[in-house]
């Protein structure tokens, strides 16, 4: 059961993810139009009501406790982040979604630029910090990582110069 509310929760969030990544691009329509839009969609799939403000490459998307910001101007690591996940320092950072859903605060932050060698650094980083990972490579140039320390999950997963990092806390069973 409680794998069941996770997986729609990620679903949820995967959903918003898309639909602000979609919004935010979107130049040719009215801000107004394009939020209701949204609302509607948003409020057809779920069932319930939601409240979507876009702005200036930002866009945040309420619906009950859970809220979704998704900043398309970001260029550094957020801050509030937890220390003990390590920053990733071989890239520059792109956009920075963050998460609110039942009451659980999660990032995914979004990176270009980024070094051939990241799986290898990367991972070793997560070490220092204590989390246990599993790491795939895809040629020399991609992979992906799966992190945990007990506490939160790291997933990073990358391919020619881009690259997108989730932490979340761990869901406790």
């Amino acid at each position: 059961m409680k794998a069941t509310k996770g997986i729609k929760r990620a679903g949820l969030f995967f959903a918003i993810l898309v639909f602000c990544s979609f919004i935010v691009s979107c130049q040719d329509r009215s801000k107004k139009t394009s939020e209701e839009l949204l609302e509607e969609a948003i409020e057809n799939e779920t069932g319930s009501k939601a409240d979507v403000d876009l702005g200036d490459e930002k866009a945040v998307i309420t619906q009950g406790g859970n809220t979704v910001e998704l900043d398309g101007k970001a260029n550094s690591w957020p801050g509030e982040i937890p220390d003990e996940v390590p920053e990733f320092t071989y890239g520059k950072v792109k956009a920075v979604t963050t998460s609110i859903i039942d009451g659980a605060k999660s990032w995914n932050v979004i990176y270009e630029n980024v070094e051939d060698d990241f799986i290898d650094r990367y991972d070793a980083d997560l070490k220092k910090k204590g989390f246990e990972t599993v790491t795939m490579k895809m040629g020399d140039k991609g992979g992906s990582i799966t992190a945990d320390n007990g506490k939160y999950t790291v997933f990073l997963m990358g391919s020619e110069g881009n690259l997108s990092i989730g932490v979340s806390p761990k869901q406790q069973e």
